[in-house]
């Protein structure tokens, strides 16, 4: 008897792998990308009409492929709430004759609005404790080094602000030597706005904190050298605000009376980092086709299939926003479900930053559930290896959504496309303006989409699936499933 299920079970995988393979087409996958990747929707960035644009497209594309709102009422979208802080985007430092302008001269990493005419400044060396003593401080502006002391220990920063604050100053300038980090790069990142959920509380900054760039040291001897000249300081356009953007979460029925209560959530993000560093005649826009247009292409191209073969088990399609800004969408959605998390069994999420091999597929998590048979078996059909995650130093699985659900105990892997270092292939698109939909292998796309679509079919049949015993997330997981 057991020898005719496998045989059945075997010819039933062929025919679905047959079925895939003619049903999944490449022409339809690079429209999603050429679109969902375009200039026009200018890198989706969290908070932008061109995100929620993207937002539209995807709830569209289920609709037309027979995906369900999972709320009737509300639709496709399931807002997120958010609060955002804007760092200055406007600042300058007039030291005696010296003009220190911002982006130019310096950047902020704390959000404040400040405007004084007529003050001096306190050098504080590098910020040990011994450096805060017997000085004052009051309506002053603090400037320091950005480094560590040839002697003694340096405070942290929350420290030193604290203790500015009780003595009266109004700023803290460090001056800063770029080295692993250069000037340029750290502008791209602390020019960012910064986001959090908006039930956790966020504490509006007062007090203003930057960096001078310093690159040859010639800063550091001024600033030594001239305490007794008049300061002035003005910074602007600092702002805490509150918004919403969508996550869209849609879900296709199961076949089998037993298993379609069971929900596979089916995961990938659909924000990127938007437009930066606009120069004339150089691209600013930063299209995120392999970031994460592969993993939103592919969540459509699997919802596509399967409102036309619908598995046994229910499938959970949700399109997170803001991942970029801290995975803040899954978050929101695991905190907030529409379907009860105990219902839902499994998440298989796909994120990348790129691929360097083309005969691979990527799992990061892959030996953490029971499901290591599955996924491995998955590529096979399409010509392509299932390997595990080869630069664990990267701790992708804590930095992707997959995680915000294995916190809640739901087993969750990310099916990623194939790469086996964080080499200069990688490095060469990953969050870059030149990551556009024309870069893109579409021949391996494809495979890569049909691969993913045969593992949603295998899971979907298995009888159970779990934590690999003495996982990190298995008692999480223990205590959602009792």
């Amino acid at each position: 008897m057991v020898c005719v299920l496998m045989v059945f079970s075997s010819e039933a995988q062929k025919k679905v792998v047959k079925n895939i393979k003619k049903s999944v087409s490449q022409q339809n996958i690079e429209s999603h990308m050429y679109f969902y990747a375009s200039d026009e929707l200018r890198g989706r960035n969290t908070g932008t009409i061109e995100n929620r644009i993207a937002a539209r497209y995807i709830a569209e594309r289920f609709r037309a492929y027979g995906v369900n709102p999972v709320d009737q009422q509300g639709g496709f979208f399931q807002e997120v709430g958010l609060t955002r802080t804007k760092i200055p985007n406007k600042a300058q430092l007039v030291v005696g004759d010296s003009v220190f302008n911002l982006w130019d001269d310096m950047i902020f990493t704390s959000p404040a609005n400040l405007s004084m005419d007529s003050t001096s400044y306190v050098f504080i060396d590098y910020g040990t404790a011994a450096d805060f003593e017997n000085k004052d401080f009051e309506g002053k502006v603090a400037i320091g080094i950005y480094a560590l002391p040839p002697e003694g220990q340096r405070l942290e920063r929350e420290e030193m602000v604290s203790i500015l604050k009780e003595k009266g100053a109004v700023a803290l300038m460090e001056l800063y030597r770029p080295s692993k980090f250069d000037w340029p790069l750290l502008i791209n990142y602390l020019s960012n706005d910064s986001y959090d959920l908006e039930d956790k509380e966020v504490q509006e900054e007062s007090f203003p904190v930057g960096w001078i760039v310093d690159p040859n040291l010639e800063r550091l001897s001024f600033f030594k050298e001239s305490e007794g000249l008049k300061v002035s300081i003005n910074i602007q356009g600092s702002q805490i605000d509150k918004l919403t953007v969508p996550n869209v979460v849609g879900y296709i029925e199961g076949t089998d009376p037993d298993l379609k209560d069971e929900y596979i959530l089916i995961s990938a993000h659909l924000d990127h980092v938007g437009v930066k560093n606009v120069v004339p005649g150089e691209d600013s826009i930063y299209n995120g086709a392999r970031d994460n247009g592969i993993g939103i292409t592919n969540m459509l191209t699997t919802a596509e299939y399967f409102g036309k073969n619908p598995p046994k088990r229910s499938l959970l399609f949700l399109a997170c926003n803001a991942e970029e800004v801290g995975l803040l969408g899954s978050e929101w959605y695991a905190e907030h479900p529409l379907v009860p998390l105990r219902k839902t069994v499994y998440n298989i999420n796909t994120d990348t930053g790129g691929y360097n091999d083309v005969t691979k597929i990527t799992i990061v998590g892959l030996n953490r559930t029971n499901t290591t048979p599955q996924l491995i078996e998955s590529g096979k059909p399409f010509g392509l290896t299932v390997i595990d995650d080869q630069v664990p130093e990267e701790n992708l699985y804590e930095r992707s959504d997959n995680v915000s659900f294995a916190r809640k105990g739901i087993p969750a892997i990310s099916y990623d496309p194939g790469y086996t270092a964080m080499d200069d292939e990688i490095k060469k698109y990953y969050h870059q303006p030149g990551d556009e939909p024309q870069t893109i292998d579409y021949d391996y796309l494809t495979k890569y989409c049909k691969a993913y679509i045969y593992a949603v079919y295998l899971l979907s049949e298995m009888d159970k699936l779990k934590w690999t015993s003495g996982d990190p997330y298995e008692e999480a997981g223990n205590q959602l499933y009792e």
